[in-house]
């Protein structure tokens, strides 16, 4: 036995030492052929790079000269400009002249300093837009000779162009600029003149990142940015004036990079080349030696294989069996998922440690027992045997189900079964588990916030109706609401006239603040906000609602002595209070007590509330509660929906607790709702307190400011509405002139502009808008102060107002202190202009 151990001993070390000499050769063979194959490819790219630089100052050079001939011809209408003066025939002339001399130029133009066209030659006209961009840059920068654009597009030509442009200058002022577009079409033609390898792509590039000529191909990318692609940002950005050459990855090819900026212009080429297209030379003669070096060290090896193969597949196999059982072992002890393996009894012969983690049972608690006894619910003992069933079918199983842990706790689970298989049928079967608790806690919330999602594209639908009727109904309502009020003054003070006329203003205002209540809950508008006290503004909507309680609803108050301050509104507080009380009154049918209560509270952390998420801070919570029929789950998940109402046909519109809603939501508030059928409800309203004081009384009365004559033009299409405001605007001490005619209106002010201190228009007539009329006139005079009536006033249509010249807006129905107050503002401004 020593002897066969000594033996076995020295055909191991034998067989290492050969082993490591065989390897040895190879490796020295394999690292010599790489030394020589990547010696020859640094060869090969070495002289590409030299190339390609070349190349790309060739082409720099050749650029260089096409543009400074364009510049020549600008530089030459400069002169001329200076010489002959900015007349338009004469420099018309020699501008066509030079244009039909330089087949490279577009066109050439010559803008004065107001941005008019003096002179043009050639095809290209750019907008007026293109030419305030070369003013402003010759005007604001007079050190700057010669501005060179990035790649542009005229609409009336559709032919990418770059603009050249350089100022005619006496002294110090600048008297024009010269204009000349280079055609880019004839840049790319030059570029294909060159005879170029395959796989090799020049570009001219603008330093902004636009691309302006390429050949071959990329037509249709002229005037795109490359800006946001990493390769070119960085050979753009590089600097210095000689020749930058790099090796990058574009569109997962390698390529080497050329960049020759151009002297004195924002101008860089490029050339490029596909290190694929290079190397294919020389990947066949290193795929030939690899093949040579490949074949003589197989030989090698496979001598060395038929030598020891027998010593090395004992020492393999041995090798195998350890590392697979090793690998087992862990792969199933650092599997993610709860494993279990059963016997075909399913009763549990090993399980991992995440099976231990997720079910709380250990290795020695779990093994011998049933599966069905160990984890399976009484409640799902039958789906368990049928899972179970199905694997000693030789059927693979799946489900989401639910599985109980040691501490006789639930978790939602995946399993998946499946059999075990031997030569004589199943021998044994195993069980995975995946923990998916937070899955379908995810997926609860998703349907949560899809609910929320429907009710906001519900609440949006409606805010778009009711903004869209608030314009026409406000205009009626100024009519009704301002001939009332006169003619309620010239009727006889003792008469029923007087009377008659009272009640029909009564209705107006009440069909105003319908209108108001609309455009809050659809947020389309917002009164102005400030500090409220809460205590006195809830004292005084009590009062109302004590008036209109039934006698057999008793009313109790708890309310703060200071401290509750917030940032609102006053007729938002009543707004809430008043439908509270109202919604409570109605559950109350057979009576009860109706309580309201205000405390100042203070949240310390985040609090999920049944109808929002309260976030940590300083409240004033409003709490409404009643003793009435309360509301079932189905009506409470519904309440605050629009149109949602549990009152008869006619006793209510729905629309009372979605108002409630829309200014909690405004305010950055939130609500709590707390309901049982038969026990009442509470509702409980969070506002943001504020630590200011609250603001005075702000409804004293004011002198209004009167005009001093001024000529006004009103252009309003309705006559009765026109009316009505040229007698206000009498009334402040204006001269008005109306028009129903928004044409009409227009050319009178072309007329003579200087006729008129200010202009009243309306935003919606036939044929054209207010916006669309207040751009004409400020064409025709842009100092003119310019004031928009509007009965619906979002923040779309204010941002769009002033960005089309608007100065102030007011809104319909018209008030008088609200019009004088905007008049005296308009025109206070044109001093200042």
């Amino acid at each position: 036995m020593p002897e066969l151990s000594n033996a076995t001993s020295f055909h191991i070390t034998h067989y290492r030492r050969v082993w490591f000499i065989g390897v040895l050769l190879v490796a020295i063979m394999a690292a010599f052929q790489v030394y020589d194959v990547l010696k020859r490819r640094a060869i090969v790219m070495d002289m590409t790079e030299h190339a390609y630089a070349s190349l790309a100052r060739s082409l720099a050079d050749q650029t260089q000269r096409i543009v400074e001939v364009a510049d020549l011809a600008v530089s030459d209408t400069v002169r001329d400009a200076s010489s002959i003066g900015l007349r338009g025939t004469p420099l018309g002339t020699r501008l066509r002249e030079r244009v039909s001399q330089l087949p490279q130029l577009q066109g050439v133009l010559v803008l004065g300093v107001d941005g008019r066209l003096i002179a043009a030659a050639g095809a290209t006209r750019p907008q007026t837009a293109a030419h305030q961009t070369y003013l402003t840059v010759h005007r604001d920068n007079p050190s700057t000779a010669i501005y060179v654009s990035s790649a542009v597009r005229p609409q009336d030509d559709g032919r990418w162009t770059i603009a050249l442009s350089r100022g005619a200058r006496s002294g110090d002022r600048l008297r024009a600029v010269v204009v000349a577009f280079l055609d880019l079409d004839y840049l790319s033609r030059v570029y294909g003149s060159v005879n170029l390898d395959p796989g090799t792509e020049v570009s001219l590039f603008h330093t902004d990142g636009r691309l302006l000529a390429r050949f071959p191909g990329g037509q249709a990318e002229i005037g795109r940015s490359f800006a946001d692609q990493p390769v070119y940002r960085e050979l753009l950005a590089a600097a210095g004036t000689g020749t930058v050459v790099r090796q990058a990855e574009h569109d997962r090819r390698d390529f080497t990079y050329a960049i020759q900026p151009l002297a004195g212009l924002p101008l860089k080429t490029i050339a490029a080349v596909d290190n694929s297209t290079v190397l294919k030379p020389w990947n066949v003669s290193a795929m030939h030696s690899a093949v040579r070096t490949t074949l003589f060290c197989l030989s090698i090896l496979l001598l060395l294989t038929l030598v020891l193969r027998q010593l090395r597949r004992r020492e393999q196999a041995e090798a195998s069996l350890r590392v697979q059982t090793a690998l087992l072992d862990e792969l199933f002890e650092s599997a993610p998922e709860a494993i279990v393996m059963l016997d075909p009894e399913q009763r549990v012969t090993r399980v991992n440690r995440e099976f231990t983690h997720m079910f709380g049972f250990t290795a020695e608690q779990a093994r011998g027992r049933l599966l069905t006894d160990l984890i399976v619910p009484d409640d799902l003992k039958q789906e368990a045997h049928r899972m179970g069933e199905a694997v000693r079918e030789s059927r693979h199983t799946s489900v989401e189900t639910k599985r109980i842990r040691s501490n006789g706790g639930r978790l939602h689970v995946s399993e998946l079964g499946a059999p075990i298989r031997g030569a004589g049928g199943n021998i044994a079967s195993y069980a995975i588990y995946r923990d998916i608790t937070e899955r379908k806690l995810a997926e609860a919330e998703r349907a949560k916030l899809e609910s929320r999602l429907r009710q906001g594209e519900k609440l949006e639908a409606i805010g778009t109706m009711a903004g869209g009727i608030a314009h026409d109904f406000n205009s009626a309502l100024t009519a009704i609401l301002r001939y009332g009020e006169m003619a309620r003054t010239l009727a006889p003070e003792a008469g029923a006239l007087k009377r008659y006329i009272g009640n029909v203003l009564s209705a107006a205002n009440r069909a105003r603040t319908l209108v108001d209540q609309i455009l809050t809950y659809s947020r389309t508008t917002r009164g102005k906000h400030g500090v409220v006290n809460a205590v006195a503004v809830v004292q005084e909507a009590l009062d109302l609602v004590r008036a209109s309680l039934p006698a057999t609803v008793d009313l109790k108050v708890e309310l703060p002595a200071t401290g509750a301050t917030i940032i609102a509104n006053p007729t938002q507080v009543h707004q809430l209070l008043t439908n509270l009380c109202s919604n409570a009154v109605h559950a109350m049918r057979e009576g009860g007590t109706l309580s309201v209560a205000l405390e100042v509270v203070d949240i310390v952390r985040d609090r999920e509330l049944s109808h929002g998420l309260l976030a940590a801070g300083h409240y004033v919570r409003l709490s409404v509660k009643d003793t009435g029929c309360g509301m079932a789950p189905t009506v409470l998940n519904q309440i605050f929906q629009p149109f949602f109402t549990t009152k008869e046909l006619g006793l209510g519109t729905g629309l009372g607790l979605a108002l409630v809603q829309g200014i909690v939501s405004e305010l950055g508030g939130a609500i709590d709702v707390e309901s049982q059928t038969g026990a009442g409800s509470a509702f409980h309203l969070y506002l943001p307190r504020s630590d200011a004081d609250a603001l005075g009384n702000m409804d004293a009365v004011v002198s209004l400011p009167k005009g001093a004559g001024q000529r006004v033009l009103l252009v309003e299409d309705e006559r009765p509405l026109m009316l009505l405001a040229e007698e206000m605007l009498a009334t402040l001490g204006y001269e008005p002139a109306g028009f129903t005619r928004p044409t009409e209106a227009l050319d009178e002010f072309r007329a003579d502009p200087a006729r008129f201190d200010a202009v009243v228009v309306d935003y919606l007539m036939p044929g054209i808008t207010g916006l669309d009329l207040t751009k004409h006139l400020r064409v025709a005079r842009p100092d003119i102060p310019i004031i928009l009536m509007t009965g619906y006033e979002g923040p779309v249509l204010l941002q769009e107002a002033f960005a089309a010249g608007i100065d102030h807006v007011i809104t319909k129905p018209l008030a008088l202190q609200q019009l004088a107050e905007v008049m005296t503002k308009a025109l206070a401004q044109i001093s200042v202009r």
